[in-house]
């Protein structure tokens, strides 16, 4: 739990304290490539449920403490319902990357690599492919739900950031960027997604109310991402 904690206050500081972010545009006309490998392990195993400025966390280190164990039974929660329910944010990611990526006419094969680190970063090296042109590391971040503060609704999050690298120089970038799902100050220059308005829930009874609805909201979150990193490869 501490290190999902720290994950999600990572990437929350990312968006809202950084100066401007500069990406990398991809130019398909000169880069050539027309296979694509998919890096896997794109999502961390689990998903959060977070809420920003609570009121116990204005109470001193007690309130912090109390604010800890509350913030963490929720996402506990949420975690026993996405599993009840079924739900498998890697496969679902991976399906919807590899079927995008396929329309817009590349070739596409999942990379047979381990997991990234607990930081989220981007690999440091690729295993081979057969036939690739390029790699396509997609790491997430956070994702989950996340609360303006007290009393603001929880709405599907999603903090991830993109990379496509040559295979033959894989130092080589060709396209780097960031993708914020329902972001909260991002910086300037990162990719934001407003939320899907029927996924607002008003508290923890309402997000653990039904499962289904609840993992729908994350997967439909998962899958604007993914269909965002096809749009920037076409």
């Amino acid at each position: 739990m501490i290190r999902l904690v720290a994950a999600l206050t990572g990437a929350l500081c990312l968006s809202a304290c950084a100066s401007a972010y500069v990406g990398k545009p991809y130019d398909r006309a000169s880069a050539g490539v027309h296979s694509i490998a998919v890096v896997a392990d794109s999502v961390p195993d689990k998903a959060s449920a977070y809420e920003v400025a609570s009121v116990g966390s204005n109470f001193g280190l007690i309130g912090a403490l109390v604010d800890a164990g509350i913030q963490s039974s929720r996402t506990n929660a949420v975690n026993e319902a996405l599993a009840g329910s079924g739900f498998e944010a890697e496969s679902r990611v991976e399906q919807r990357l590899v079927s995008r990526l396929t329309a817009e006419g590349y070739t596409v094969q999942k990379l047979a690599n381990g997991p990234h680190n607990a930081k989220r970063e981007f690999l440091v090296t690729y295993p081979g492919a057969a036939g690739a042109d390029a790699y396509l590391d997609l790491t997430v971040v956070n994702f989950g739900y996340l609360s303006a503060g007290a009393g603001q609704p929880f709405r599907p999050t999603v903090f991830a950031n993109v990379r496509l690298v040559s295979a033959r120089d894989t130092k080589k970038v060709l396209m780097e960027n960031r993708i914020v799902y329902n972001a909260m100050g991002a910086a300037q220059g990162v990719i934001t997604l407003t939320p899907d308005p029927q996924y607002a829930f008003k508290n923890r009874a309402a997000l653990l109310e039904d499962p289904k609805r609840l993992a729908a909201g994350i997967e439909g979150a998962l899958n604007q991402v993914a269909d965002t990193v096809a749009q920037l490869l076409s």
